[in-house]
């Protein structure tokens, strides 16, 4: 174990585009905020300069009159168990992208030490 983490764990990562909301607020923030709320080892958001998904429609920071809606992938590791209990919170946010799930080794999750 690595601090409360077992060494096998599962990486959720989820495809969305910048443009995508929930109650609100923008997708990829939403789902960060709740990972946190129900105590996800972490989460990390990245915006993508190019891509396209299903409709093979071209988002690019290049082309802005074409691409208002970059790409956002978020990257979510933690425990099998509680990956999976994710997953159907997940499914009532996300109307459009993609989420993927891959086995991970976790070799080290340690916080800093506080002063």
């Amino acid at each position: 174990m690595t601090h409360g983490i077992p060494d096998q764990g599962l990486l959720l990562r989820i495809f969305i585009g910048d443009s995508d909301t929930f109650a609100g607020r923008p997708l990829h923030e939403a789902i960060v905020i709740k990972a946190r709320e129900l105590r996800l080892a972490g989460a990390t958001v990245f915006k993508g300069i190019m891509g396209f998904g299903k409709n093979s429609r071209l988002r690019a920071a290049k082309f802005v009159e074409l691409s208002p809606d970059l790409p956002v992938v978020i990257e979510i590791i933690d425990s099998k168990d509680k990956i999976e209990s994710f997953l159907p919170i997940l499914d009532d946010m996300i109307t459009s992208g993609l989420v993927t799930l891959e086995a991970v080794n976790i070799l080290k999750y340690v916080a800093p030490s506080k002063p």
